[in-house]
């Protein structure tokens, strides 16, 4: 394991990749101990929301080292002061990790830190309930319990959480616990029967009824939103994000799509012409003009970027040529970072991977680019699974900030049998633990 250089070890840190536990637990903390620290006290996961927790990859750099005192003392004393949620959230499990190996006032600052959130309404009151009953078990269940119970008690009104219980093979037993003490302590019974009144007792977790979810979806689309909404909202430049642009042509029917693009060809203004384009992200553009060409490639950063978004769905040689052009210029970061979706419908194999890898090897990117470009390149592959793209996506393994990506480029790679010893050995040591079940499973 070669040593990292502190530059080098922050931004494989930020990106949780394997190398960098291989460095600690080669080097111990020596020069990087502020960098390991401050990933702890805030969590460094490009999405915090969606990525796994990084709790017990962060504890095993300072478990058993001669820094865990400072550690442990400055993410206590932060569990009882922070307010960012999703730093809160690191904290507790950090707390978490620390009492199951032993650290008693770890123990009692996290329960302190969860009665805390849980006596009170409001929005955070779950906070730290699932890192406690992960490590009290079923009695941390029956603790949480009573504290829901007691405010359901004093307001029969209060909406206290009814998705703390356990998904794992816990979940019975909390349970049975639940129903076994109703019957002699009233919190417990207040706070059971809340539950039984929002279908929360399932002995298995809820099923995500995706099929169902996507109906009801459309159907909320359709009553709530209309052609002549959409066109409003464009006129007076709404919102700033393509999602309900996007989401309204999503569930559009073929005349209000052609509507919409009527009314685009008249458009003189960019910022309506961008609002109107976002209707067709994911949504076929009815017909191919060659202003749309033009957008894509001019000077406009919200037009381009709507434009090479409405593109990406066309199937045409003109489209195509575009997307060579983007690539052979390097044009491929801010607004041009979806250009790769480009290719989606026009796509030539092996040539166009060796292009885009050669490019891509030469760019220079930020966060937010490489994590669209990673999505570019996988959807590239999902949708050709073209082996000359093991390159790109060795290169989304290696920039993209999201470990969702990362998990992404390496089961592509395992399945193309170009994950190499490197980044194998790396990937048993990668901050996901979806990661590292990817790798193990091989």
């Amino acid at each position: 394991m070669l040593r990292l250089d502190r530059d080098t070890f922050a931004g494989a840190l930020r990106k949780g990749h394997g190398r960098v536990l291989l460095h600690v637990l080669s080097y111990g903390l020596e020069d990087v101990a502020d960098l390991v620290l401050t990933a702890c006290l805030h969590t460094q996961s490009y999405d915090a929301q969606s990525e796994p927790s990084r709790a017990d990859w962060l504890f095993r750099m300072f478990d058993a080292s001669p820094q865990y005192g400072a550690f442990g003392a400055a993410i206590l004393d932060r569990l009882e002061s922070e307010t960012d949620t999703w730093d809160l959230l690191q904290l507790c499990e950090l707390a978490r990790e620390m009492a199951a190996h032993g650290d008693d006032d770890a123990r009692r600052r996290l329960w302190r830190c969860v009665q805390s959130k849980a006596a009170s309404p409001a929005g955070d009151d779950w906070m730290g309930a699932e890192a406690w009953i992960a490590l009290a078990g079923v009695d941390g269940w029956l603790d949480i319990a009573r504290i829901y119970g007691r405010r359901r008690l004093a307001d029969p009104e209060d909406l206290v959480p009814d998705h703390i219980l356990p998904a794992t093979d816990a979940r019975r037993q909390c349970i049975m616990a639940l129903q076994n003490h109703a019957s002699r302590e009233p919190e417990i019974a207040a706070y059971r029967d809340f539950l039984e009144s929002r279908d929360a007792l399932s002995p298995s977790p809820r099923v995500w009824d995706k099929a169902a979810a996507e109906v009801a979806l459309h159907e909320r689309v359709r009553r709530d939103w209309s052609v002549e909404r959409i066109l409003d909202d464009a006129r007076a430049r709404r919102w700033d994000s393509p999602h309900l642009y996007s989401r309204f042509g999503r569930h559009a029917t073929p005349e209000e799509l052609e509507a919409i693009y009527a009314r685009l060809m008249q458009e003189k203004d960019d910022a309506i012409r961008a609002r109107l384009l976002w209707v067709f992200r994911r949504a076929p553009l009815r017909r191919l003009a060659d202003v749309f060409i033009e957008w894509a490639d001019g000077p406009n950063p919200e037009l381009r970027s709507a434009a090479i978004a409405a593109l990406a769905q066309v199937s045409d040689s003109r489209v195509h040529a575009l997307a060579l052009s983007k690539v052979r210029e390097g044009k491929l970061i801010n607004e041009d970072a979806e250009a790769l979706r480009l290719f989606l419908n026009n796509y030539t194999p092996t040539a166009d991977a060796r292009l885009i890898a050669r490019a891509l090897t030469d760019l220079r990117t930020d966060d937010g680019s490489a994590h669209r470009l990673g999505w570019g390149v996988l959807d590239l592959f999902e949708r050709h699974a073209d082996a000359a793209l093991a390159p790109a996506l060795k290169w989304v393994y290696e920039h993209t900030p999201g470990s969702i990506c990362r998990r992404e480029a390496v089961k592509h790679l395992i399945a193309l049998g170009e994950l190499d010893g490197k980044m194998l050995r790396e990937c048993q040591y990668d901050a996901s633990a979806d990661v590292r079940d990817a790798v193990q499973r091989t």
